[in-house]
């Protein structure tokens, strides 16, 4: 389901370059499994994992972590429709920049397949798109990057890495990420900590705002509210959308193999 991986890819957009910092600084390790669900009002929607891989992988001669996120229809929605979308990413082990990104989205009748390649030295991106049951399929395009530019996984890795005791409230965190098509200077804006009641349990929280141009899908620019733990962890507890139809939220329900602390499941 898409707007499962686009809000918790919305929370992890606002990381800051940390491309110095050593590999065993990382908060995040190998193995680590995230488990949410995605619910709209007292109605539960959608459900979604997210795996960092137990081995690192090479890619292009370079030791990767590889990031999966699942994400599918639950509840009475999934009466109704099936939706089964897989993103992921490969993403270098030493300063967390993507090499290559995929997503395979089969959501009722419509399906996609999505690859990404990214060439930071060059400067570019390579995007191949397609529909797997058509044999005939369009060429790569091609887009111009410059400096240190991420995808969505790639993204998030760098959140579980930002030092938030360097922000003020009010501070705004910049990241240039590519999605899709296009090239997102994401901003979001501290909003401090708070003690929150989350799904897996009573937790210290920064609370941080996703600012976005008003539109007919999120009327507010700060309609998106993201909770990160204030642990070790950064683990990604809650997001709340404001949508045109209401509020969704997409929130942490279980975690195996954190680097700091025991299982929640």
């Amino acid at each position: 389901m898409l707007i499962i991986v686009l809000l918790l890819s919305l929370l992890s957009a606002g990381a800051q370059p940390t491309s110095s910092a050593p590999v065993d600084r990382h908060n995040f390790k190998k193995g680590e499994h995230l488990e949410f669900k995605l619910s709209y009002g007292w109605f539960t929607v959608g459900k979604a994992s997210l795996d960092i891989d137990n081995n690192y992988h090479p890619y292009q001669n370079t030791d990767c972590f590889k990031v999966d996120v699942k994400g599918s229809t639950a509840g009475l929605l999934g009466v109704f429709t099936h939706v089964d979308d897989r993103w992921g990413a490969y993403v270098r082990k030493d300063n967390l920049l993507p090499l290559h990104a995929y997503r395979d989205i089969e959501e009722g009748k419509y399906m996609r397949v999505e690859r990404t390649y990214f060439d930071h030295e060059a400067g570019k991106v390579e995007v191949l798109r397609y529909d797997p049951r058509k044999e005939q399929r369009k060429p790569k395009r091609v887009y111009e990057i410059q400096g240190e530019v991420y995808d969505l996984m790639s993204s998030y890795l760098y959140l579980r890495n930002l030092n938030f005791s360097q922000y003020s409230k009010g501070d705004t965190i910049r990241v240039k990420t590519f999605y899709e098509d296009e090239l997102y200077n994401f901003r979001l804006v501290y909003d401090g900590k708070e003690t929150m009641d989350s799904k897996v349990g009573e937790i210290s929280a920064h609370r941080l705002y996703f600012l976005i141009p008003p539109s007919d899908i999120f009327p507010n620019e700060k309609g998106i509210i993201a909770w990160i733990s204030a642990d070790p962890n950064h683990l990604p507890l809650r997001i709340e959308a404001e949508m045109f139809f209401g509020k969704a939220y997409c929130d942490l329900t279980s975690y195996r193999n954190i680097k700091y602390g025991p299982d929640y499941q």
